[in-house]
């Protein structure tokens, strides 16, 4: 029975700390070339910090913009995505740090399911309850990080107002070649 007791608190333990990997400072990534209009906002964020029901409606109007995707590299500004009303997963992610104008955010790099072939980009928010996922092109409201399975919202790479995160995500990949900035899920 301990031992039962053990494994189990080491599982639950493990898959905390997976949800919860805010990664290690880095001084490059491989998507640099192509995130400048990314650090500009989150560069241009202010000490906001907006209660969860204004960030759960910026995230639920973020999921009602049509989804379009005008360059798969470079994501297009905030004021583009809400003047169209519509953007791909970097173009509402950033729109809704763009709204929340809150230094906290992180601008995420990663897989949303570990079988997709592609990357997707979504925020992480350090909400008064804890660290929640916004993902205005999946998901409707945030969820807390310590909902998602060990192969789900799988960080690769992190932007914040400070700097730049290499995930184990990242890491454990190896990608062959060129990586790729793709697109979502």
């Amino acid at each position: 029975m301990k031992k039962i007791l053990v494994a189990t608190a080491l599982l639950i333990s493990g898959s905390l700390a997976l949800a919860q990997d805010l990664g290690t400072p880095t001084s490059k990534t491989p998507f640099d070339a192509y995130l400048g209009t990314m650090r500009s906002v989150l560069s241009s964020l202010v000490g906001n910090h907006p209660e969860i029901p204004v960030v759960e409606g910026y995230v639920k109007t973020g999921r009602g913009f049509r989804y379009y995707m005008k360059d798969p590299y470079v994501p297009q500004t905030p004021q583009e995505t809400e003047t169209s009303r519509s953007g791909d997963c970097k173009a509402k992610s950033l729109w809704v740090a763009y709204k929340m104008d809150d230094r906290t955010l992180r601008f995420i790099v990663g897989r949303a399911h570990a079988s997709s072939g592609m990357n997707h980009a979504w925020l992480l928010w350090k909400a008064p309850s804890g660290w929640l996922i916004l993902d205005p092109t999946l998901l409707s409201t945030p969820i807390d990080v310590n909902r998602v399975g060990p192969n789900e919202y799988t960080p690769r790479y992190s932007y914040s107002a400070s700097g730049k995160f290499v995930h184990a995500g990242a890491v454990s990949a190896k990608p062959k070649g060129v990586v790729r900035y793709g697109d979502h899920a």
